[in-house]
């Protein structure tokens, strides 16, 4: 699959460029829009080209200006409390001026958001203007249309979570239409996203069914998850949504009860080169190391380097915070797969002792998830083959668990979540937790992580379930998105204020109103919910008389 999704892109880039110029001149080559799709190579690498949107990072955009990171953990682990932007304080300061809520309308990683997100947009409605008409095989046909309604419905639920209400595009937009599509509301763009998902679970094959040159492709678990986690979002942060427990109940029964999906075995696995694609995967973006470092041309991820150790080949981002070091149980062999650094386990990871510099990190620690061993590290280094997990099974149990105790079923609910610590419990430790070895160690515990139980309270039990999400899921990007679903993020603020340091020992936030920032750029969601939104970058305010976001 890595080889089959990442061949062309370039010539896919050139295919979906937008620019209306492209359109109006007499065609010189055999291949065009109109007649691309008739074939199943081209048709195929068309739909890679949108997958291609996802992975990116640095590189150049569609209209050839230089595009910023842009990864999901910016949102769901820096702006909780989970994890500090880190590297040197004057290294991509725009990322914190989000986690601080004063980004202002240039911000260049919002600005690379919103056009990565609308490019892929863009590639979708060309495949799906050309595909219904196409000669391809019914099943083909039916399968990329498919794939091409998921990744539309995950570029506009990437957005809505971020901006709020944006611009709803059904087709390719043409020159006479440029600026004139209006900015749909809150509600009808989780709609609209959750409309793309439903189209693509009614298109798409099981896992299973698929080839296994085609594993990483978008599967019917894969929307049905992700439409899933939008029903979990949407049910308390959009005060319009008519979203039911139920509903969401529904899919992850019907994914639970598909046999596609099953925790592996070993949970220190998980984000090793060895648990790629494994069974717990429910969509992971292929990656394959290529020749060059930037995109559009880049077939790797940099997402290894940009979170690496500076006192070895990385860039120090993403540095978690003593908050979630504490936050795991003693003999939690999950921390030594989530965490390494200076200050734990003798600063060895992968089987190597390192040196750090902490003046140049804001906490002592960096993601362990996506740590590579020396023998793993690309050639080109912006460029790696390690796959990005974007959604696994154990996050299905969580949202099951979560409905479960919404509607009362205690009993079910603490029976997935004593599934999760089970597999916790009996796992190794994190690969190469030795110096000199890059084994699965054995912890040697035994009665670790006890049985814990749910109380028969609504609120008792959502904390132990949020409490066991947020260390089993640590770093992949989920924990802000659950605090601000359940009303807890403002709070977390303050909690940032008061207690967070600097490896000084002095108050980080002391002087930084985070509160006050965040509040002001909230909309009300259902409840006591208050939803904070990014703003719209100015271009786009301008170019399509958009309303900016409150506060900015």
């Amino acid at each position: 699959m890595k080889k089959l999704l990442y061949i062309a892109i370039v010539m896919v880039t050139g295919l979906f460029s937008a620019c209306s110029d492209f359109l109006e001149v007499d065609p010189i080559a055999k291949e065009t829009e109109e007649n691309f799709f008739q074939t199943p190579d081209n048709a195929i690498l068309a739909i890679n080209g949108i997958y291609d949107v996802i992975g990116q990072s640095e590189g150049a955009g569609p209209d050839g200006q230089w595009l910023t990171h842009n990864y999901e953990f910016f949102f769901g682990d820096l702006l909780s409390d989970d994890a500090e932007k880190g590297s040197k304080e004057a290294d991509l300061t725009p990322i914190q001026e989000m986690v601080e809520w004063r980004a202002g309308t240039a911000n260049s990683v919002l600005e690379s958001v919103w056009i990565k997100c609308f490019d892929g947009i863009y590639r979708a409605n060309i495949a799906l203007k050309w595909l219904p008409d196409s000669q391809l095989d019914d099943e083909l046909k039916t399968r990329l249309q498919g794939e091409a309604y998921f990744l539309k419905g995950y570029f506009y639920f990437y957005l809505v979570r971020v901006f709020g209400g944006v611009p709803l595009f059904d087709a390719p937009v043409g020159q006479e239409e440029f600026g004139q599509i209006p900015r749909a509301s809150y509600h009808e763009t989780f709609e609209y996203a959750a409309s793309q998902f439903k189209m693509a679970i009614e298109r798409l094959p099981l896992k299973s069914e698929y080839a296994g040159t085609d594993m990483g492709r978008a599967t019917k678990g894969a929307a049905q998850g992700y439409l899933a986690r939008l029903l979990q979002y949407q049910l308390s942060m959009d005060k319009e949504s008519s979203v039911s427990h139920q509903d969401i109940q529904t899919l992850t029964s019907a994914i639970i009860g598909s046999g596609q999906y099953s925790l592996l075995s070993n949970y220190a696995q998980l984000f090793e080169f060895a648990g790629e694609n494994g069974s717990e995967s429910i969509f992971e973006l292929q990656m394959l190391e290529g020749n060059t470092g930037n995109a559009p041309q880049k077939t790797g991820t940099n997402i290894n380097q940009f979170t690496g150790n500076r006192g070895d080949w990385g860039w120090g981002f993403q540095n978690p915070t003593e908050d979630l070091y504490n936050a795991f149980e003693n003999q939690d062999p999950r921390l030594s797969c989530s965490v390494y650094g200076a200050n734990y386990n003798g600063g060895v990871v992968q089987g190597m002792a390192y040196t750090y510099k902490l003046d140049e990190q804001m906490t002592p620690y960096f993601n362990r998830k996506t740590a590579l061993a020396d023998s793993e590290k690309p050639s080109i280094t912006k460029s790696s083959d390690y796959n990005i997990r974007k959604m696994r099974y154990a996050e299905i149990l969580f949202m099951h668990a979560e409905v479960a105790i919404e509607l009362g079923q205690y009993g079910e609910a603490e029976d997935i979540i004593e599934t999760i610590r089970d597999r916790a419990r009996t796992s190794t430790l994190a690969r190469g937790y030795n110096e000199g070895d890059l084994s699965y160690p054995s912890t040697g515990w035994g009665g670790n992580l006890p049985y814990i139980g749910l109380p028969n309270d609504r609120d008792g039990a959502m904390d132990i379930l949020l409490q066991e999400k947020r260390v089993e899921m640590a770093n992949e990007g989920l924990r802000y998105w659950d605090l601000v679903r359940h009303g807890k993020y403002l709070d977390v603020l303050d909690k940032k204020v008061a207690t967070f340091k600097n490896n000084d020992g002095n108050l980080r936030y002391e002087n930084v109103p985070l509160r006050a920032n965040c509040e002001a750029k909230t909309i009300d969601g259902k409840g006591n919910v208050e939803v904070p939104l990014m703003p719209i970058p100015e271009s786009e305010v301008n170019d399509w008389g958009l309303t900016q976001n409150k506060g900015y």
